[in-house]
């Protein structure tokens, strides 16, 4: 098993001894600094992802970019790719590829340099390096949508001093974690 393989084994049994610990607290935090903050208020849209049970829960986020911007959520295709697709109510959004929640797929959008990702991770480095789940998703969307703004967020358990990356892992331009930006 190679080192990214290996921490993410770990990390998995990591957040299941969690599971049973309330991140509400420290998960809100990091929504109010990213509402609070220039890169959200400049932004046109938001481009973010569905909150699985292990990531931070960015609801509140979503749904007040319902309500003052845009919403673009991914939907995981058959080829390894992510699109967006524009969202305008969460109660629309059902179990797609890995039962990960996604948007109906009728509005597809690309990101403009006006606009945000927030991209989710297993892991996080202080100085953006990344940890994905393993399928590469991430990777080839950044790959393939350069310079756009970006923001990691992630749990404080969640941020490491180090991640073994690849040639083709994409780092953030940002980490937010427990309402601190590195």
């Amino acid at each position: 098993m190679d080192a990214k393989q290996a921490l993410r084994t770990e990390l998995r049994r990591q957040a299941k001894r969690l599971a049973a610990f309330d991140f509400s607290h420290e998960d809100a935090i990091s929504c109010d600094a990213l509402l609070q903050s220039s890169a959200y208020k400049q932004a046109i849209m938001l481009f973010a992802y569905a909150p699985m049970e292990d990531e931070v829960n960015i609801t509140a986020l979503l749904k007040h970019a319902i309500a003052n911007k845009a919403l673009a959520l991914p939907a995981c295709k058959e080829d390894g790719n992510i699109t967006f697709f524009r969202v305008e109510n969460l109660a629309s959004l059902t179990a797609g590829r890995y039962g990960i929640l996604e948007p109906k797929q009728d509005l597809q959008v690309e990101p403009t340099m006006h606009d945000l990702l927030v991209i989710p991770g297993l892991a996080y480095t202080r100085n953006g390096r990344r940890l994905g789940r393993g399928k590469g998703y991430y990777d080839r969307y950044l790959a393939s949508n350069p310079g756009f703004f970006t923001i990691g967020i992630c749990r404080s358990h969640q941020l490491l001093e180090d991640i073994p990356t690849d040639a083709w892992d994409k780092s953030v331009r940002t980490v937010l974690c427990a309402g601190v930006f590195y």
